[in-house]
This record gives structure tokens, C-alpha cells and sequence, in this order.
């Protein structure tokens, strides 16, 4: 039998493209990420879309952005004011200017010629070419334009370049946390630029991540089985953070993450795919049905906005597993929402009912429990519950919680 032909060098060649497109595109959208580089990169832009070097704004965004030390991308993009919807009003506009600058009468839409007014988009071709016209309007329009676009140019970049800086400075976030989300965004760019942005968004704007790693005891040994994980960003947030703590750049006041053995199970195969794409065998990723997979003995489990998918019997029998599954002394970490809530709670049933819609699962249905009925149901499975829940929704509209339970030792 013969062995099998090695793969073409074309598709090795593919690979390689795609994944320096990759990073190129990562680089552009990572670069200049403070909010003063940010600002100054939409300031830049507005002022280049400002300008009347139409066909330019380009290589002028790439120029002046490296020049600057600012985003190119967040430059070009702010350049684009100059749509061609909004372009004929931005250009009246400027010459406008222009003229109230040198101290002449605003643009009107008529023309008085030899006594009598005529409407100037109805000019015959020789008076279009007339060199009357080209001294007294072309190059006195032309000036206009260039000394109006300057100021408005001046006035739009300081306005939004200060608005966006304020905006930006008010949801920083620690360099430490930026760091951290960064190099765990960046491990999700083999499964494509959009896997990744999505777990940036996740890891600024959801607070459970960095709750659990900075505030909530993970065992310090043994296994972490992260059920339901999707794409695994709490395991990938703590690979990266272990691999901070092996270079030294972890923070030294934080606690250092625990050396454990990492295991998620996903019943969705392609977000199945992308978590271990992302971590690339620092974790062990399943793809099974929480309701029917087997669950190995753990330290620590974390059951992260999933039970509200599953029947209320589901969420039962799941729970009585986990409790067997737990060591003594094991921890169980549970987020969901709080059906006590008001309308806290009712936002999330409807960002569940939309997020259901869009994955096209038109019949998913959702059981919600109180904060209290969900400590009573870890307590009758033998686990020690905290007194309370943990709100952990801070900075978002929903009623989420976590809650903390363990298994107690014999």
C-alpha cells in the first residue's frame, strides 16, 4: 500500500496567508490602543476627511497615522466623513467658511448678470467657461474651500477627538486587566478576527471572568471542568495568565493562578473547535451534552450561564452529577440570573430570546430560578452554599449572579 502523498505546497502556501492576513489586520486594530492614541487617531481622520484631496485620503491616513504614532485603520475610518452623502454639505460648508473668513458675502444659489438674476445651476457652457466666472468664483471658490476645510477640519477633530478620549479614559481599565485581555484575544486569532474581537468584547464587558480569577478561591490543585464552556475563555484567560506568571509579568499583587488541569465540554462542536484552537492543548475540550456526558472527578467546576437552557428537571439531574463529581473540599462556581430581579431580569430573558433567534433555535426555551430557590437546590445536593448570591452583572443591564459552593470534607 502506498503511503499517502504529502499535502501540496500551494495550501501550506494558503495557510501562511491567511494567517499573516490575520495578524496584519490584528496588529492594524491593536495598534495605538491607549484612549489619547485613539482620540488623536480619529481627530486625524476627520481633519484628512475634511480636506478636498479626494483621492488621497488613503495614503495621506497611512502616512500621517504612522507619523503620529496613531491606529491607521481608526484614522481611515474616521477619514470616511467624507461619504458622498454627506461630502456636497460638508464642501457648501466649508466654503462658507472659507468666505466668512476673508470677509465676503455667503454663497447664494443665484447669480445677478447684467441686471438681472440668474440661477447659477443654469448657466449656459460659455458662461461656465467665461474667464469672468473662473476668476470671480473658480479660484475665490477654490481658496474657500481650501481655508474652510482647514477650520472645519480644526473645529470637527478637536470636538470628537476630545469627546472620544473622555468616553475611552472613562472605561479604562487597569494595564494589568488590558494586558491580560489582549494576550487572551490574541489566542483565539487562528479561529479567525472575529472569534477574537468577540472574546475581547467578552472579557472587557463581562465581569465574571476576572471576578473568578482575581476574587473567587479556585482550588489549587487538580482539575477545573469548566461545563458548557463555548469557546473556553476562562480557561484561555487563565493559560494566559499562567504564561504572564512564568515570564514575570503578572501582577504581583494579584494571587497567582493555580497550576491546574484544565477540561471543558461544549456541546457545540464549531465553538467546541475554536476553544481548542485557542488553547492549543493547554486544555482538554470535549464536545458533548452536558445532559448525557460523563463528568471525571474535579476540584473545581464552573457552570457559567447554562443551566437556564436546560428543564428544570435537567438542571436537577445536571446538579446531583456535579455534586458527585466534586471532591471534598472541591468548589463549584454557578452563574445565572436571578429571576427575583425586576426588570434586570427581564433584560435578560429578552437578550436570551434575541441571542436564541440569531443562532436560528426558533423553540429554545429557558427556566430561570431565584438567587434563593438556586442555594436551596445546591444545599439539598449536599453542598455547602454561600448565605448569599453574588450580583454579577455590574456595568451591564442584567440580573446575573454567582454563586459559590462546596462539597464538604469528610
Amino acid at each position: 500500500m502506498q503511503p499517502e502523498p504529502p499535502p501540496r505546497p500551494a495550501a501550506g502556501r494558503w495557510e501562511r496567508f491567511k494567517k499573516s492576513l490575520r495578524e496584519l489586520l490584528y496588529r492594524l486594530r491593536t495598534e495605538g490602543d491607549s484612549p489619547a492614541r485613539q482620540a488623536g487617531a480619529v481627530a486625524l481622520g476627520l481633519f484628512i476627511g475634511c480636506t478636498p484631496f479626494y483621492g488621497l485620503h488613503l495614503p495621506l491616513c497611512i502616512l500621517l497615522a504612522r507619523l503620529c504614532g496613531v491606529n491607521r485603520l481608526k484614522t481611515y475610518i474616521a477619514a470616511h466623513i467624507s461619504t458622498p452623502v454627506v461630502m456636497p454639505f460638508l464642501v457648501f460648508t466649508e466654503i462658507q467658511a472659507g468666505r466668512l473668513l476673508r470677509g465676503a458675502p455667503l454663497l447664494s444659489f443665484q447669480h445677478r448678470r447684467m441686471g438681472r438674476r440668474v440661477d447659477v445651476w443654469h448657466w449656459s457652457s460659455a458662461d461656465f467657461w467665461h474667464w469672468r466666472w473662473l476668476k470671480e468664483f473658480g479660484w475665490h471658490w477654490l481658496t474657500d474651500l481650501l481655508v474652510g476645510s482647514a477650520v472645519v477640519g480644526i473645529v470637527l477633530a478637536a470636538v470628537f477627538g476630545l469627546l472620544t478620549y473622555l468616553l475611552l479614559q472613562r472605561g479604562r481599565r487597569a494595564p494589568e486587566v488590558e494586558s491580560l485581555i489582549e494576550e487572551t484575544a490574541h489566542r483565539y486569532l487562528a479561529a479567525g478576527l472575529m472569534q477574537s474581537e468577540f472574546v475581547r468584547g467578552k472579557l472587557r464587558h463581562d465581569p465574571v471572568y476576572f471576578s473568578i480569577l482575581r476574587r473567587w478561591a479556585l482550588p489549587v490543585r487538580g482539575r477545573l471542568l469548566d461545563l458548557g464552556c463555548g469557546r473556553g475563555i476562562f480557561l484561555a484567560l487563565l493559560a494566559a495568565a499562567r504564561q504572564q506568571l512564568g515570564r514575570g509579568a503578572y501582577p504581583a499583587s494579584w494571587e497567582p493562578p493555580p497550576p491546574l488541569e484544565l477540561h471543558g465540554i461544549e456541546h457545540r462542536p464549531k465553538l467546541a473547535e475554536v476553544a481548542r484552537r485557542a488553547l492549543a492543548g493547554e486544555a482538554s475540550i470535549d464536545c458533548a451534552d452536558l445532559r448525557s456526558a460523563a463528568l471525571p472527578p474535579a476540584r473545581g467546576v464552573l457552570l457559567l450561564d447554562v443551566l437556564h437552557y436546560l428543564s428544570a428537571a435537567e438542571q436537577e439531574r445536571l446538579l446531583a452529577r456535579v455534586a458527585a463529581a466534586l471532591e471534598p473540599g472541591g468548589i463549584l462556581l454557578l452563574r445565572d440570573a436571578d429571576a427575583a430581579a425586576g426588570w434586570r431580569f427581564q433584560a435578560v430573558r429578552v437578550a436570551e430570546r434575541i441571542n436564541s433567534l440569531l443562532r436560528g433555535q426558533w423553540r429554545q426555551r429557558f427556566r430561570y430560578r431565584r438567587a434563593d430557590a438556586w442555594l436551596q437546590l445546591l444545599r439539598s445536593f449536599g453542598l455547602k452554599a454561600d448565605t448569599e448570591a453574588e450580583p454579577m452583572g455590574q456595568g451591564t443591564p442584567y440580573a446575573n449572579v454567582l454563586i459559590r459552593a462546596s462539597r464538604p470534607v469528610p
